[in-house]
């Protein structure tokens, strides 16, 4: 991007993103339909989202923040014909919110048991395609207001590292994104000790293409995005890179294109000079995009802290980041 503004106020700059969002939340729920057993509902109208929708760029990330409630109207056929009307407000929609964690509450104008039989419509297929949408948020908000808090690279500071899982949280903290621990290195040591190791493998779904997925991972301008910060990231082999302020480094070894990748990859904690190995590769799917990965030569102990940090720093960052969350 070749404008960039506040050069000299890099260190915060903040757009406040309320009324696109009112406009995005509208265009992108309203419409959205389920059926099941005969039985229909759609969004008609979002009567209200107030709330605070912020975009921040501080010290060279991106960062959004948000925080809206959401009262939306809808209306709904019985399998009899029977016409139903009513409201559905979401009391928080924040950028912390994990998907299962998003509150619905239901009304149905001049209520009886008859019209009732619509509820489960609502809950079970209505409100996952609104998830799925929330999830989309963030990515759309920096897409489309970037520019005003956009600094070029060469004029950022460095990004503050995010606190890697350690031993003493990773078994509290394996579904959540928000893991913790102390990232100070450990003293270089002239010759790598003896690491006894283990490995782990895995899968990750995704909703969008092997080709999307394997830029998201492999170039730069996307990676800054999800990992919220500076990385250095070419997508050549034999290339060095560097995640999280070097928190997380390594080598490419192999890159087929949408669909293998080979790493080496280390924490800034591990024994120095000391290196796992991982192999992802991508299968394309009719409508998603399945991730296998496998990782080999892991610290024993270590095992947990990396697969908290897979699950919180990489895949839950990337889905939350440019809405490949899973399809429900």
């Amino acid at each position: 991007m070749s404008n960039w503004k506040n050069v000299n106020n890099w260190h915060w700059v903040n757009k406040n993103c309320l009324k696109w969002a009112q406009g995005w939340f509208s265009e992108q729920l309203v419409g959205l339909e389920a059926e099941k057993d005969g039985n229909k509902a759609r969004i008609s109208k979002m009567v209200d989202c107030s709330g605070d929708v912020d975009l921040n760029q501080r010290k060279g990330k991106i960062i959004t923040i948000y925080d809206v409630v959401l009262k939306l109207n809808w209306e709904g056929t019985l399998a009899d014909g029977t016409e139903v009307t009513g409201s559905l407000n979401i009391p928080e929609i924040a950028h912390d919110t994990d998907s299962d964690d998003y509150v619905f509450e239901i009304s149905i104008n001049d209520d009886n048991n008859a019209k009732s039989a619509i509820k489960p419509v609502i809950r079970k297929n209505l409100t996952p395609l609104l998830i799925k949408k929330f999830e989309a948020f963030s990515a759309a908000m920096i897409k489309e207001n970037c520019e005003d808090v956009y600094i070029e690279s060469e004029k950022m500071g460095q990004a503050t590292p995010p606190r890697l899982a350690s031993p003493a949280v990773a078994h509290a903290t394996t579904a959540s994104s928000t893991t913790s621990t102390s990232t100070s290195a450990p003293a270089p040591s002239a010759t790598p000790k003896k690491v006894n190791t283990t490995s782990l493998t895995d899968k990750e779904e995704f909703q969008t293409s092997a080709h999307e997925l394997y830029e998201t991972l492999t170039d730069a301008q996307r990676a800054s995005i999800w990992t919220r910060g500076h990385v250095k990231l070419t997508q050549q082999v034999g290339s060095t890179y560097e995640f999280f302020n070097g928190n997380v480094t390594g080598e490419m070894l192999e890159l087929i294109p949408d669909k293998k990748i080979v790493q080496t990859w280390r924490l800034r904690s591990w024994p120095a000079g000391h290196y796992s190995k991982v192999t992802m590769e991508l299968e394309q799917g009719s409508d998603s995009v399945t991730l296998k990965i496998s990782q080999t030569g892991i610290p024993v102990g270590e095992e947990e802290i990396v697969q908290t940090n897979w699950s919180g720093y990489y895949w839950r960052a990337i889905k939350g980041s440019f809405g490949y969350g899973a399809n429900f």
